[in-house]
Order: structure tokens, then C-alpha cells, then sequence
């Protein structure tokens, strides 16, 4: 994961540990004792990252106190590198403009319907690096036609084509399977690559579709 992974010391084949802090702990003394409840019961004493799940804009918690408490948390030592998730542009730029420190990853939603350029592009230009939750639309891309086509072409699943799609664009990606056979597809990623034409014509495939909520209206805790 970058420069998050760097700081931990992990090797790449070792685990690294993310875990989030959950929407009703966004007070700083909840969010502290989250985090210790979290270690607890991880039997670690610090996570390798550590993310705020929403920014829950229109509850009367602010984020950006929530983040001076992520800031704390990892200045103790209690997690490695501290990240967000489902941020856009302006929820950063507040981060950025009150506390001087941003995020190491935002996790948010990202797919070839959904391709996130404005939030992709301000990360980084930040150095933020962007982690694409649900990046084969839930399963909805999977039969587009023109992923169809270049599967065909290069010998390969629609799924694989997606995901090597996130991995040239340099958004880490992490599918989500239970089936032993898709795990290990997901993992043949690395031996082949799509043109620049086969990467500009999935991103054209944008269509602002999300497949989870409005981060500027979620609000539930």
C-alpha cells in the first residue's frame, strides 16, 4: 500500500492490518476508547492502518475533530498510519487546510461506472493514495460489453480485466470473495497488461453510477 506500507516495515508478503473506527465513536474520548477496544480484541498493539469510515458531514460531530483524534492516535503509537474512507474533495481540503496532515489512503467507492477522477486526482496531487472499495461494481460491470471484448481478447475474465484496470491506473484494490476459485483469479493479476486504449475506453465507461451511499448525505451511526 505505498507509502503506508513503507512506514509500517512490512514486507509485502507479510499481513497488513486495517481496521476503522465506527461511526458512533467520532468523539474524540469515544474514538480513543474504540481504538483501544479494537487492539484488544486484534491482540496487537497497533494497526498497520487505520481509517475513519464516513465523514458523516451533517451530524454534529465534526470530522476534522475526529481526524486531530486520528492524529493523536497514531502520534501514541496506536496505529502506523492513519487514512479515511468515503472522503470527497472537500471533506480533504478541510483536513488539509485545518490540520496540516493528510490522509495516507481514502478508501472510496470506484469502478469503471464510477470512476472518481475529481477525488483520484486530488489524492494525488496530495499523496494520497486512493483504495478502491467495491471495484467491480458489486458485480455490475461484469457483462458490460466492452470489458466482454477486451476478456476475450487478452484471455482473461471481465473480473480480472477490472481489476488490472484499477491496478494501471495505481488505485490499490481489494476484492471481496468468499469462493476459493475467484480469490485465486483475483490474485492472477500481474502477468499480463491492458494498452493505454483499453484503460481509456473502460474509464469512458463512467457513468457516476454508485453502487453505496452518498458520502455527503450519509449520516447513519
Amino acid at each position: 500500500m505505498g507509502d503506508a506500507l513503507a512506514a509500517s516495515g512490512l514486507e509485502r508478503d507479510e499481513v497488513f492490518l486495517t481496521s476503522k473506527l465506527t461511526n458512533g465513536a467520532h468523539r474524540r474520548d469515544d474514538a480513543l476508547r474504540a481504538t483501544d477496544e479494537s487492539l484488544e480484541r486484534l491482540g496487537v498493539d497497533a494497526m498497520d492502518l487505520y481509517l475513519i469510515h464516513w465523514p458523516l458531514p451533517t451530524i454534529d460531530v465534526d470530522f476534522v475533530d475526529t481526524w486531530k483524534t486520528m492524529i493523536e492516535i497514531r502520534d501514541a503509537g496506536r496505529a502506523r498510519a492513519i487514512g479515511v474512507s468515503n472522503f470527497q474533495v472537500p471533506h480533504l481540503q478541510r483536513l488539509f487546510d485545518e490540520t496540516g496532515v493528510v490522509p495516507a489512503v481514502n478508501q472510496i467507492e470506484v469502478h469503471p461506472y464510477l470512476t472518481n477522477e475529481a477525488v483520484r486526482a486530488f489524492g494525488a496531487e496530495h499523496g494520497i493514495r486512493t483504495e478502491a472499495w467495491s471495484p467491480i461494481a458489486q458485480g455490475a460491470v461484469l457483462g458490460d460489453p466492452v470489458l466482454q471484448e477486451i476478456a476475450d481478447r487478452v484471455g482473461r475474465t471481465t473480473a480480472q480485466v477490472t481489476l488490472r484496470w484499477h491496478i494501471q491506473r495505481g488505485d490499490v484494490v481489494f476484492p471481496k470473495s468468499i469462493t476459493r476459485s475467484r480469490v485465486e483469479e483475483n490474485f492472477r493479476l500481474f502477468d499480463f497488461e491492458l494498452t493505454g486504449d483499453d484503460v481509456a475506453a473502460i474509464s469512458a465507461l463512467n457513468r457516476d453510477e454508485r453502487t453505496g451511499p452518498d458520502p455527503d448525505t450519509f449520516d447513519m451511526v
